[in-house]
């Protein structure tokens, strides 16, 4: 019986490893988890309107949204729509 749990065990360090990864090198996985950050500070915040650290992490989280999501979203479309102004 404990071999496959250490088999279930090891597996998930694995999946967890790899998720950790997705999210620290790739811009998705950047861009995912400072989505999932940026709710949770709001929520945190929106609970606690009356405490500054709350308030601190929903504007921190905002930033790093903006820098993962926002700023290379605004700049594939406006490259995006640039080619397709320079179409004949």
């Amino acid at each position: 019986m404990p071999i496959p749990l250490l088999a279930v065990a090891g597996a998930l360090v694995k999946i967890a490893h790899s998720a950790y990864t997705w999210t620290q090198k790739t811009p998705q996985g950047r861009a995912t988890l400072a989505a999932a950050n940026a709710a949770a500070a709001y929520q945190h915040a929106k609970k606690h309107p009356t405490d500054g650290s709350a308030q601190q992490h929903a504007f921190e989280a905002g930033k790093k949204l903006g820098e993962h999501v926002v700023n290379p979203a605004t700049q594939s479309l406006y490259s995006h729509v640039r080619k397709d102004l320079n179409k004949p």
